[in-house]
């Protein structure tokens, strides 16, 4: 969108009948209501990368219109109650119902367990099972990338003994590891979510720079067909890290005009933010859909298996992109 750009020119520019821009865009809610740097979809090609899955992340804070809205979308449902207390598995909060929804629209779901230990004995690993299939899970994600970097022989280990076990209850064993860090990770699980740190946007000189080096160099290294990358969903006031419908809100709000820098694929906009009764002026930033657009190409050029979110941050056109990028494989039972 440029300047004082309106739906019915811009769909006169492109020779899309207006109804038809507003329905590719559903998140405009029916309504002529764009700002300058907002990335609209004017059509949807057939896929071009073939098929993909996503798998979304959910916790505490998990609403059902959240969920109900991601459940199209998905092929895993990860679920962030379980924390590990010694050889035990404790649950964070009641995730029964959760478990329920998502098995009735058909979709796998893993437990992902935090572990910030680096000790890993046998009990341990029975009893994660044991909690994952009492709950009706059909696997697990196991979250301990301390572990997998300072110890990850250990981890290995602990990783084949596990795998076995689950295995002989056909279930499914995913691991989160750093992309940036855990490069040729030893290939015993059935999925590897690649997570990563990525910073104040300020700090990034363009997307060729950083994430596509690290996706290529995972790519290179490991099996990239197990991998699922995972999608950083926030926006940044200076350092501060917010979620981007909010930082739309605040564009708004204060009636700032929302920039694109083509070069570093981003969204931006000045606003003056008080503190202790001091005005100070921040630069408030956030990805454009063009850079989620060439990193979900990445996905497919590299062979990825697909993407991780989590499902209360993600915006809205980013589940349309990634759905008129790829088609959803069919669920099996393994990988």
């Amino acid at each position: 969108v440029r300047g004082s750009d309106e739906l019915s020119k811009i769909a006169d520019r492109f020779g899309v009948k207006y109804d038809k821009l507003l329905a590719n865009n559903p998140y405009l809610h029916g309504r002529d209501k764009t700002y300058p740097g907002q990335i609209l979809s004017i059509k949807y090609d057939t896929p071009r990368y073939g098929m993909a899955c996503a798998n979304g992340y959910c916790y505490k804070d998990v609403n059902s219109d959240r969920l109900s809205l991601a459940m199209p979308y998905i092929t895993y449902l990860t679920i962030g109650s379980g924390r590990r207390f010694g050889d035990e598995i404790r649950k964070t909060f009641d995730d029964k119902n959760i478990v329920k929804e998502a098995k009735a629209n058909g979709k796998k779901v893993l437990l992902r367990i935090y572990d910030d230990g680096i000790d890993f004995s046998d009990t341990y690993a029975e009893n994660i099972v044991k909690n994952a299939k009492n709950g009706g899970y059909d696997g697990v994600t196991v979250a301990a990338i301390g572990a997998a970097k300072s110890a990850p022989d250990k981890y290995a280990e602990f990783l084949m003994r596990l795998k076995r076990n689950l295995m002989e209850e056909n279930m499914l064993l995913f691991s989160e590891i750093d992309g940036n860090d855990m490069i040729g990770f030893p290939d015993i699980c059935d999925g590897y979510i690649v997570m990563y740190e990525k910073g104040c946007l300020e700090e990034i000189p363009s997307f060729a720079d950083g994430e596509e080096k690290m996706m290529t160099d995972y790519a290179n290294s490991a099996e990239a067909a197990k991998a699922y990358i995972d999608i950083p969903t926030l926006a940044y006031m200076g350092d501060e890290e917010l979620l981007m419908p909010e930082a739309v809100g605040l564009a708004y709000s204060a009636g700032r005009e929302i920039e694109y820098d083509g070069e570093k694929k981003i969204c931006h906009f000045s606003y003056n933010k008080y503190r202790a009764g001091k005005r100070e002026t921040v630069r408030v930033a956030y990805e454009s859909l063009e850079n989620l657009k060439a990193k979900l190409e990445l996905v497919g050029e590299l062979g990825f298996m697909g993407i991780s979110f989590d499902i209360m941050k993600i915006p809205v056109e980013y589940l349309m992109l990634f759905e008129s990028m790829f088609s959803h494989p069919p669920i099996y039972s393994e990988i």
